[in-house]
């Protein structure tokens, strides 16, 4: 089962209605729609969805587009806009807010499954996290887990896949390689050790001369390495 949360913002409340059914018979978890612009920021500041489905026309001055650009400006998400509208404006004001995906109207339940993980799994692939953000979706199986970067104890690599070991021993697995996830996992937090791990600064409990504690997990390092992390650390002392 899916634990990404989704947010979907529709002016015409019977259409909403039923894009949540098909959201949850999915097995997505969906907030309550938002009708319009005001409420879609209520929504999205409140609740802070893993992913946005706009309906770009919803019948007022602020549009689906201009809900894009909210969430672009404040929030770490990705957009998928839904529209009747397919006229080469209507696209190319789209684009500039770079939606993951762009459904027109009808689209059946097959079109929004497809867009929403490719969508998700573009997103998370390319994406450089920012301070504001504090999980990562990752693809495990058939569905998409939200982790929490806080959770997170370290990260193994073996060839093109990396393992996130987390603090209550579940292990999930993503597509990527350790210096892909380096470059995007905030460096306030993790810090790559060599090519085969990656750790949580907040869990390091020791650093000894050749090796680094994760409570009972022991981790070789060299000399700069440890040099390195005895100023790290200091952060979250």
């Amino acid at each position: 089962m899916s634990n990404v949360k989704i947010g979907v913002v529709e002016n015409e409340m019977v259409i909403a209605d039923t894009i949540c059914l098909t959201l949850k018979k999915l097995g997505y978890q969906v907030l309550p729609p938002a009708h319009n612009y005001s409420t879609a920021l209520r929504m999205i500041d409140h609740s802070k969805p893993d992913l946005m489905l706009l309906d770009i026309n919803l019948g007022g001055q602020k549009d689906g587009i201009d809900v894009a650009h909210y969430i672009r400006e404040n929030h770490e998400a990705p957009i998928i806009f839904l529209t009747a509208n397919s006229d080469n404006i209507t696209v190319e004001r789209a684009k500039q807010v770079k939606p993951n995906a762009y459904l027109v109207k009808p689209f059946t339940k097959e079109d929004l499954y497809s867009a929403i993980e490719i969508a998700i799994s573009n997103y998370t692939s390319t994406t450089t996290f920012s301070k504001k953000q504090e999980s990562i979706l990752v693809k495990d199986g058939y569905d998409f887990e939200k982790v929490s970067f806080k959770d997170i104890l370290y990260l193994s690599s073996e060839q093109n896949y990396v393992t996130f070991h987390l603090a209550n021993a579940k292990k999930v697995m993503m597509r990527s390689t350790l210096q892909e996830m380096q470059d995007r996992l905030p460096d306030s937090m993790f810090t790559k050790l060599n090519r085969s791990f990656i750790i949580n600064l907040k869990h390091v409990t020791r650093i000894e001369t050749e090796k680094v504690l994760l409570d009972q997990l022991e981790f070789p390092i060299t000399k700069p390495v440890r040099d390195t992390l005895l100023v790290q650390v200091q952060t979250f002392l």
